[in-house]
């Protein structure tokens, strides 16, 4: 079975996306290796304490400069008016390193940021949040695509696991909520419809590898409500189900022929 066409597409979009990206954080980060003017304290501490410089002096263009700061922070990049403005890359003393675009001091527009924990994200930022079009690869294999919204997963989005799995469709403060798509590590379609969560909540429709078949209710992550169950698209049962399974006078099909002699 193939993938939706709606969220195939979207996700041709992100990539697409992501890798212009990409491209500009290349050229920023030749900034390593290119030989630059080391910034005098002043202007280091025009920075530290958000001051601007008076100068009867002004560059025609913003000049690329190592500014050491006092915490063990380096910056590469421009500064203008006192404070971090442009294109530059800034490694935070512990191991983090952002490459991109700068605003006031914050990282805004587009970047990448390298996480102490393994893990990279790469796509927009606004006021030093993960926030618009980004793509975060995590240290364990796992990637995620798609929008964000203050530095959280948030919007229209595709999580694939590092077995294969993915899940096409909306997120909520990082989690799994809305309409949407989960595919096994073969691509055939296992879960669509609604999701709370993080799991499969409201109505939707579950399709296991043998012709079964659940169309109904969920309620977190169990076939829970009125639902109809089928097998090789014949009908089996249409009825109640409680926590999994069909459920008559709130008892299981089990438990209703146990009593059957």
């Amino acid at each position: 079975m193939s993938l939706s066409n709606e969220y195939f597409d979207i996700y041709n979009q992100y990539v697409k996306f992501i890798n212009n990206i990409k491209r500009e954080v290349k050229f920023i980060q030749k900034l390593k290796t290119k030989k630059k003017e080391v910034a005098t304290e002043e202007e280091v501490k025009a920075i530290e304490e958000e001051n601007t410089i008076e100068s009867d002096i002004k560059p025609r263009r913003p000049v690329s400069k190592v500014y050491n700061f006092s915490n063990g922070d380096v910056y590469i990049g421009t500064v203008i008016d006192g404070k971090m403005n442009g294109k530059g890359i800034y490694t935070f003393l512990e191991g983090i390193e952002y490459s991109g675009e700068f605003k006031d001091n914050m990282k805004d527009g587009n970047g990448e940021c390298i996480f102490t924990n393994g893990n990279i994200y790469i796509g927009e930022f606004k006021e030093d949040l993960m926030n618009g079009i980004g793509k975060m690869v995590y240290s364990n294999g796992n990637e995620y695509i798609g929008e964000w919204c203050s530095g959280k997963r948030h919007g229209v989005g595709v999580y694939t696991w590092s077995d294969g799995c993915i899940y096409f469709g909306e997120f909520k403060y990082n989690k799994m909520e809305g309409i949407g798509e989960c595919y096994d590590h073969e691509k055939e379609l296992i879960y669509k419809g609604e999701w709370k969560n993080n799991l499969a909540h409201g109505k939707g429709t579950y399709i296991w590898p043998n012709g079964k078949r659940y169309e109904g209710e969920f309620a977190h992550g169990k076939k829970h409500g009125v639902g109809i169950f089928y097998i090789d698209d014949e009908l089996v049962y249409e009825g109640t189900w409680k926590f999994d399974k069909p459920s008559i006078c709130n008892r299981t099909l089990d438990e209703i022929f146990s009593y059957i002699k």
